[in-house]
């Protein structure tokens, strides 16, 4: 029947901030009205408006979008970010540009979907980054030694062999998702291109859906890519 507390709400009720400030309270109702019956109900209504308090800033934080911060990873992944948010400009640049009419209606539905991709883009590359850095924690070389130095029936040998193993199985996804993002990215800069010179003149509801067409495939590649992923996360 009751709900779990956040861990900061949690914290809460028993900081020495709401101790002092319900001690306070207590003090100053029995001072004012020289009941403790007062004070006690004083005490404990400050108690519960300082976790009510900390409840609705906690439930602020944990709705707060994460944000998309390129400068948090390294390269490559770095990389891919930074150019979806760059399209992601370019493509604002060339909606101002566009007249009122239906191709700028049907441009703002498709930066909904280019919104989508960058958020899913830094969701992948921070994968990614996760990978890279799971791959350079095994030690290669030490791994090489130990397999060169033993045979097959000794236990250090297979320890070594399922480490070096896990190395490649890290190595290949890594690989992968490098290289399905390079594809991604290469195909966002051409729309993008396309939808900068499509703002600059009327018509063109064909074209204009056959970009919203390649946005929408790009954004189901990109999700289907974070799932794939976050598969490959919950089985490791």
């Amino acid at each position: 029947m009751s709900r779990r507390l956040e861990p900061t709400v949690l914290l809460t009720t028993i900081s020495p901030i709401t101790v002092g400030l319900v001690v306070a309270a207590v003090a100053g109702g029995r001072l004012l009205s020289g009941s403790w019956v007062v004070a006690a109900a004083l005490g404990v209504a400050t108690w519960v408006g300082r976790v009510a308090a900390a409840r609705v800033v906690a439930r602020r934080i944990g709705g707060l979008v994460p944000r998309v911060d390129p400068f948090a990873l390294r390269e490559p992944w770095r990389f891919f970010v930074r150019d979806a948010l760059s399209a992601q400009r370019q493509f604002a640049d060339a909606l101002a540009a566009a007249e009122d009419g239906p191709l700028r209606t049907r441009l703002l539905d498709v930066e909904g979907q280019l919104t989508h991709a960058v958020d899913v883009t830094w969701d992948v590359a921070q994968r990614g980054q996760q990978l890279t850095d799971a791959r350079n924690r095994v030690k290669v070389a030490k791994l090489d030694r130990t397999l060169a130095s033993t045979d097959s029936g000794d236990p250090r040998h297979s320890a070594a062999q399922a480490q070096k193993d896990s190395y490649q199985r890290l190595r290949r996804r890594e690989d992968d998702t490098r290289e399905r993002l390079e594809v991604i990215a290469a195909r966002l800069e051409e729309t993008i291109t396309r939808v900068g010179e499509l703002a600059t003149r009327t018509g063109g509801t064909i074209e204009i859906e056959q970009l919203a067409g390649q946005v929408g495939g790009m954004v189901d590649e990109l999700d289907s890519l974070r799932i794939a992923l976050d598969e490959v996360g919950n089985d490791t």
